[in-house]
C-alpha cells in the first residue's frame, strides 16, 4: 500500500458489562490480538459489537451470556461512555462503548458460548478487586476503571 492507501477505521457500536461480586470485584477477560502477539496482553470487561436492530441492552446481555455465561433479565441505564480507537486482527477500530453495571453473586464463568474469534483471542476471566487493579502493570479497559469501582459502583 501507498501512502494514502490506508482503508479508513471501522465505525462499531458496543455494549459492555461491568460485572460486580458482592465484595465489588470486577470480572474481567483477558485477550491479545493473534494476529499481533507480540503486543502482549490486556485486560477487558465482557462486550462487544451491537448486531444490526439490537439495543445496547440486548447486545450486553447476550455478549454477557457468550463472554461468561452469566444471564441476566434486565439491565438498569447506561452508567457511562468510551470512545476507542485501536486494531484487532489487521482491522482499524473506532467504537463507540456503552456501560452497563451488573450485580451479582461470584460464579465461576464458562466458555461454552464463545464465538470462534474469542476462542482464539481470550485466554481467560479473572475477578479483580479494586486494590489488585490499582497496582497491577497489565493494560486494563476501560481506562480508569478502578477510580470508577471506588467512586460510582
Amino acid at each position: 500500500m501507498g501512502v494514502g492507501d490506508e482503508a479508513a477505521p471501522t465505525a462499531r457500536a458496543a455494549a459492555r458489562a461491568v460485572v460486580l461480586d458482592e465484595r465489588g470485584h470486577v470480572l474481567l477477560l483477558r485477550g491479545f490480538d493473534p494476529t499481533q502477539p507480540d503486543r502482549g496482553s490486556w485486560w477487558f470487561t465482557p462486550g462487544g459489537g451491537i448486531d444490526e436492530g439490537e439495543s445496547a441492552a440486548d447486545a450486553a446481555r447476550r455478549e454477557l451470556a457468550e463472554e461468561t455465561g452469566l444471564r441476566v433479565d434486565a439491565l438498569g441505564p447506561v452508567r457511562f461512555e468510551r470512545h476507542a480507537t485501536f486494531e484487532f486482527e489487521g482491522v482499524t477500530y473506532q467504537q463507540h462503548e456503552q456501560y452497563f453495571v451488573v450485580r451479582t453473586a461470584r460464579f465461576a464463568p464458562t466458555r461454552d458460548g464463545w464465538t470462534e474469534v474469542e476462542r482464539r483471542s481470550v485466554l481467560e476471566h479473572r475477578w479483580w478487586s479494586a486494590d489488585e487493579l490499582a497496582t497491577t502493570d497489565d493494560i486494563v479497559y476501560p481506562e480508569h476503571l478502578v477510580q470508577r469501582l471506588r467512586d460510582e459502583f
